[in-house]
């Protein structure tokens, strides 16, 4: 007989959406109590966040993996909760997790699938989410999500070292974006310039938070900005815009951002430079690409808001059952 050094087994389904992974945690866990998403959050936070560490962090993860862990829903509605993980934190909402889990869901039977759309509806932090699934011969053809109300906040002018006085527009989307424009820091949204995009990205967003007021008008415990959405003109010749988003403490998404799309479409929006169901195809800096329109003008509080529709290509790259060894000094 061997000897075993198994303490812990979570089970996952990793996917990405155009390039950004999800590592979706769909079993292994002990109960997230909590009667709304932000009780769940606020409870993993603080007995559970070596999850978040065992599986986003090396050896297991890496510095820009980012996770999805399913809860049991909280609202009548919802055919399931999620909360969000990444290298640094638990985030209230995640637009290419979204497209993720949606796909997942449908493709593993954790929703009853219909032709030609099945319709998957989950809790968050920030709010409830509603992912759609195309059908055509049991086969998903494409997967969009419909985010939660997105608004313009504010706009300001921030002093970044080494660039001087720079225009920033802040806007939610699910979680808060400091929005410049990359002319205004002097580099191409590129490849090539991710560490200069990381630094200056990392500074405006660090500025920001301490120096700007940032408070969700409806959802108390959403007040900071989680990421720098630098902005360029589009290399991909479908698209209309490139943007690279810098989060965490330095992670760069290799999608477009889903829940910066979000509040960059309710810019656009506010400031009529698109209309109601008029399509903006947003690049990312690996050239993969997102599409995206507001689809209904709404109000939150005193701000002018859409409710926002995405969407993106999803693939499920593996099925992984990870252990947890109590003996591995790297197992958190």
């Amino acid at each position: 007989m061997g000897c075993s050094v198994i303490k812990r087994i979570i089970v996952t389904i990793d996917s990405h959406t155009e390039g950004e992974p999800t590592r979706i945690i769909i079993g292994g866990l002990p109960n997230i109590p909590g009667k709304t998403m932000v009780e769940k959050k606020n409870y993993f936070e603080k007995n559970l966040d070596f999850i978040r560490t065992a599986l986003m962090l090396e050896p297991r993860g890496h510095r820009d993996m980012f996770g999805a862990i399913i809860t049991p829903p909280v609202s009548d509605e919802a055919d399931f909760g999620v909360l969000w993980i990444d290298c640094s934190e638990v985030a209230d909402m995640c637009g290419h997790g979204s497209l993720g889990v949606t796909a997942v869901a449908v493709e593993t039977g954790m929703v009853k699938v219909t032709e030609p759309i099945t319709t998957v509806i989950f809790d968050t932090p920030a709010g409830l989410v509603t992912g759609y699934a195309y059908i055509e011969n049991n086969t998903i053809k494409s997967v969009s999500v419909q985010g939660v109300p997105s608004f313009l906040y504010k706009e300001e002018v921030i002093n970044i070292e080494e660039v001087g006085k720079i225009p920033v527009e802040i806007a939610f989307g699910g979680n808060f974006f400091a929005i410049v424009n990359a002319k205004d820091l002097g580099v191409r949204v590129s490849k090539d310039n991710i560490p200069k995009l990381v630094e200056y990205g990392l500074a405006i967003k660090n500025k920001i938070n301490k120096e700007v007021e940032i408070q969700h008008p409806t959802i108390p415990h959403i007040k900071y900005v989680i990421g720098t959405r630098i902005v360029d003109e589009p290399t991909h010749p479908q698209a209309h815009v490139k943007n690279v988003v810098i989060f965490g403490d330095g992670q760069v998404d290799r999608s477009p951002c889903g829940t910066g799309t979000c509040a960059h479409t309710a810019l656009l929006y506010t400031k009529e430079e698109i209309k109601l169901n008029e399509e903006i195809i947003h690049e990312s800096i690996i050239g993969t690409l997102f599409k995206a329109k507001a689809v209904k003008e709404v109000s939150v509080e005193k701000y002018k808001a859409i409710i926002p529709e995405f969407s993106g290509r999803v693939y499920i790259t593996g099925i992984h059952t990870f252990i947890i060894d109590p003996n591995d000094p790297m197992k958190y």
